[in-house]
């Protein structure tokens, strides 16, 4: 379970999307090579597309400031997955 505690839907994604791609390239850090599930093939190419989007993986609190002080799309303080 991932826990974000926070109204900035931004911020939640970027915590989310970090705390995915480090769950998945641990995952293949520990496989096999030689015995690739459908999952792997899932975990490799969910890796690949994340990669290509760093600045998705990151919040910078002092860009956000310029906004509002409440986002209308994140009425929750806090988001479990």
């Amino acid at each position: 379970m991932v826990s974000v505690a926070t109204n900035n839907i931004r911020e939640a994604i970027a915590h989310l999307g970090s705390t995915l791609y480090d769950l998945l390239e641990q995952h293949l850090m520990t496989t096999e090579d030689d015995d690739e599930s459908d999952f792997d093939e899932f975990a490799r190419e969910t890796l690949n597309v994340l990669a290509r989007h760093p600045h998705q993986l990151s919040f910078d609190a002092e860009v956000e400031s310029g906004e509002s002080e409440q986002d209308p799309e994140s009425d929750s303080s806090e988001i479990d997955c």
